[in-house]
Order: C-alpha cells, then sequence, then structure tokens
C-alpha cells in the first residue's frame, strides 16, 4: 500500500511517499483535473516535480486518448516547453510503430523553424521534401581525396597522376577538377561522398577564388582558366586553348595582382 506524509516546511518536503513493493505516492482523479499536481512558488528558482529511478524510467506518462500526449511539457515563461539531457545515450529518442506519424515531430505556428539542430545530422533513409529546401551555403561540392597541404579552401585544383587533386601550376590546364569550396567563410551547402583527407570541389554554384590579374584584368562575366600561379585562376584570353580548362564566370573583378573573386561555377 502506499504510505505518505504531509508537511508544510519552508526548507523541507510537502510530501514524502515511501514503499517498499508498491507506489510511494498515488494520485487517482476522475474528474477533468489532474490527478497528481507539484507546484512550486518559491521566490528563489526550484522544481514543481522531480523524479529519479535507479533502474526504470524515471518519468512514464501514459495517455489511452488519441487527442493527448502521453509526456506534455509546457512552457508560458519564454523558456524550453521541455529539456534532455543524457550523458551517454541519446538526449530525446522518439519511436513509433504507425507507419503514417512520424517518431519525432515538430511544429512550429509562429513562422519559425520547427527543428533546430546544432550540429551534424546523420540519416540513414531518404528526405522527402514538400516545399522549398533551405540550405545554408552557396554551393554543391564533391569530396576529392587529397593529402597535398598545399590544397587549402579557395584554390584552383587539378587531377594529378596519383588520383588526388593539387594547386593548378599551368595556364589552360584540361586536368583542372575545379575550386575548393570554403574561402571567405562560405561553406558547401551539400558535400557528396565525405571522406578523411579530402577537399571539397564545387561542382555548382558561387565560390570565392584565388586570382591572378596580372596577365589580364578579370571583370564580371569573364570566363576563368587555370593559371601558372599556383592555385589561381585567370581570364581566358586564348578561347581555342579554354575547351576542358573552363572553371566558371566572374562575378567580381580583379584589375591586377593577386586577391580574390566570386565564381559562379560552370566547369567545361
Amino acid at each position: 500500500m502506499p504510505a505518505v506524509a504531509g508537511a508544510h516546511k519552508a526548507d523541507g518536503i510537502g510530501v514524502h511517499g515511501t514503499s517498499s513493493t508498491g507506489f510511494g505516492v498515488r494520485g487517482d482523479g476522475e474528474g477533468p483535473g489532474a490527478a497528481v499536481v507539484g507546484v512550486n512558488n518559491s521566490a528563489t528558482p526550484g522544481n514543481g516535480g522531480w523524479f529519479e529511478s535507479a533502474e526504470g524510467e524515471g518519468v512514464r506518462g501514459w495517455s489511452k486518448n488519441p487527442n493527448h500526449g502521453g509526456v506534455v511539457g509546457v512552457n508560458t515563461g519564454g523558456g524550453n516547453g521541455g529539456f534532455f539531457e543524457s550523458a551517454e545515450g541519446e538526449g530525446v529518442r522518439g519511436w513509433s510503430k504507425n507507419p503514417n506519424h512520424g517518431a519525432v515531430v515538430g511544429v512550429n505556428t509562429g513562422g519559425g523553424d520547427a527543428g533546430n539542430f546544432q550540429g551534424n545530422v546523420y540519416v540513414t533513409g531518404n528526405i522527402t521534401v514538400r516545399g522549398d529546401l533551405l540550405l545554408e551555403g552557396a554551393d554543391y561540392a564533391e569530396a576529392l581525396s587529397t593529402t597535398d597541404a598545399a590544397v587549402e579552401a579557395g584554390l584552383v585544383v587539378v587531377l594529378g597522376a596519383d588520383g588526388e587533386v593539387h594547386p593548378c601550376t599551368s595556364d589552360y590546364d584540361t586536368a583542372v577538377a575545379g575550386i575548393v569550396s570554403g574561402a571567405g567563410g562560405v561553406k558547401p551547402a551539400i558535400v557528396l561522398d565525405r571522406h578523411d583527407n579530402s577537399a571539397h570541389v564545387a561542382l555548382m554554384g558561387k565560390v570565392w577564388c584565388a586570382a591572378d590579374a596580372d596577365m589580364a584584368p578579370i571583370r564580371p562575366g569573364d570566363l576563368l582558366t587555370t593559371s601558372a600561379t599556383s592555385g589561381h585562376c585567370r581570364r581566358v584570353t586564348e578561347p581555342e586553348r579554354a575547351f576542358g580548362a573552363v572553371i566558371g564566370k566572374a562575378l567580381t573583378s580583379l584589375s591586377s595582382g593577386q586577391g580574390y573573386v566570386r565564381v559562379l561555377v560552370s566547369p567545361r
């Protein structure tokens, strides 16, 4: 049987229940109200309820009504409706046996994000998008193998005989692979075939690229190709040599010297 002792203390416990075989505290309600309510009105931060278990669930909520959740958290003070933390396992795990419902569903009716993840997200199945797909980043890249320490974001790279990419070192090199994404703090939105010892080379989109304008000034709309200046692009001035060596079109200008230009990637 439950054993309950109730007492009001300014710094103690209002209700304390202990049981060696059954419930420490049990509340049975037959009306529209709650069977058990915990309220803390202290001026200092305190918990409305605290549950702990050495072997089982700390809290288990069970609802037999299809319109109500087994556990519901509501915060009207501007904080989180629920907060979950785990030192070893998942912070939150959702499990559904119904093929028509998600294991975890986020809904935002105020115009904000339905979900926010700070870190990597791993998906083992398909991703279905209903509406616009909004991704941070400005390009779509492929991870190409390299162990060359000279390869860095913003450089033009070519395919070497070893099957890896290296900074370009000649004009109009048809072995060009493209521009390494990530310069100027602009990361790729999607990277295919991520793996160690690789450079993320832009396949399409916009990237910042190291450029050499000493051979010819670069203007928006100019075709760009590889340069003899290591890892830099240059303006195409000999179209007959550029077939298979074009990396894209300039979006910004560079009148002389070396610097960076924004490039609309369009290899051909």
